[in-house]
């Protein structure tokens, strides 16, 4: 059967259906985080609060504590039942390891494949945007359009959706395939899930937004794999978000929209790779006996 996590670090049996087959298991995860995070919109949450209270700022705070909240309880509630996690007294903290919501074995490595991850975004985005000249740097244009509230509203995504794919379902399907297999087919439901987004923008946009998630995707779970955290991709995902609000004109003419949406599709996930490889190698160690069984299920050692 198939291990699960418990208190300990230590395996036992005991997962439901989902647990044995992970290609379903990703289909409901990625299935159940859609409609969580992605409920707002589906029932025009805003617009229906908005028409009780008039339309103001405090609108979008509880259309984004709604959202973490419905987040909260798909995550760490209702796919951990799912699964079959809860069978033991001390099922959370296991369960928590088992989403690699942990530092990983080298902390350091997870520190600078984190910080090594957002430079290279930061540098693509900052470069291309200013080559084609639609970097927008102007404090009174994201203060008045209130685009300043992507900071916080991009937290949902990088914490929920990390947690559910580079989290949850990348471990579970690292217990039975090789882990570029799980990275790849991962990425292959990210980009998937995020069809979704039909609720709000144009289909040419969402099959380019599409392809650019699972190609992120590879980047980021590899270094999840590598480091056995989950988060340089939080930190990655939560990056990219703010980055293209804040730093991209919001109108592209096609020619920029394509280089960009091109560039960053190829380079990312490359540049990242490597620089996560080389910063394994660097930061290469054996971890103890301890840190060994605390480790998430399926985690590589940082050198692997």
């Amino acid at each position: 059967m198939t291990p699960t996590l418990t208190d300990s670090g230590r395996t036992e049996t005991g997962t439901s259906w989902l647990g044995k087959h992970p290609i379903a298991g990703s289909a409901v995860i990625a299935a159940l985080t859609g409609v969580a995070l992605q409920l707002t919109h589906m029932i025009d949450f805003q617009e229906r609060v908005a028409a009780l209270v008039g339309w103001n700022l405090s609108v979008r705070f509880v259309d984004f504590g709604f959202r973490m909240a419905l987040g909260a309880v798909v995550v760490l509630e209702l796919l951990p039942w799912l699964f079959g996690y809860m069978r033991s007294r001390t099922w959370f903290r296991g369960y928590l390891r088992r989403l690699c919501l942990t530092s990983g074995p080298a902390p350091r490595f997870t520190l600078s494949a984190s910080a090594a991850s957002v430079a290279i975004m930061a540098a693509l985005i900052g470069g291309l945007a200013a080559r084609f000249d639609v970097l927008r740097l102007d404090l009174d244009f994201v203060l008045d359009d209130s685009r300043w509230f992507i900071v916080i509203l991009a937290l949902v995504p990088a914490l929920w959706e990390e947690l559910a794919f580079r989290g949850l379902m990348l471990t579970n399907l690292q217990q039975r395939h090789h882990r570029w297999i799980a990275i790849v087919t991962t990425a292959l439901f990210f980009g998937l899930f995020h069809i979704s987004n039909l609720l709000l923008r144009d289909f040419d946009q969402v099959i380019m937004e599409m392809i650019m998630a699972a190609a992120f995707s590879i980047g980021w779970g590899y270094a999840v794999v590598k480091t056995g955290s989950v988060v340089p991709a939080m930190v990655s995902h939560y990056g990219i978000n703010v980055f293209i609000g804040l730093l991209l004109a919001p109108e592209l003419s096609d020619s920029a929209g394509a280089a960009i949406f091109g560039s960053l599709t190829l380079a990312y996930p490359i540049l990242t790779v490597i620089a996560v490889w080389l910063l394994g190698r660097r930061h290469r160690a054996v971890p103890s006996a301890a840190e060994f069984e605390s480790r998430p299920i399926g985690a590589s050692p940082t050198g692997a």
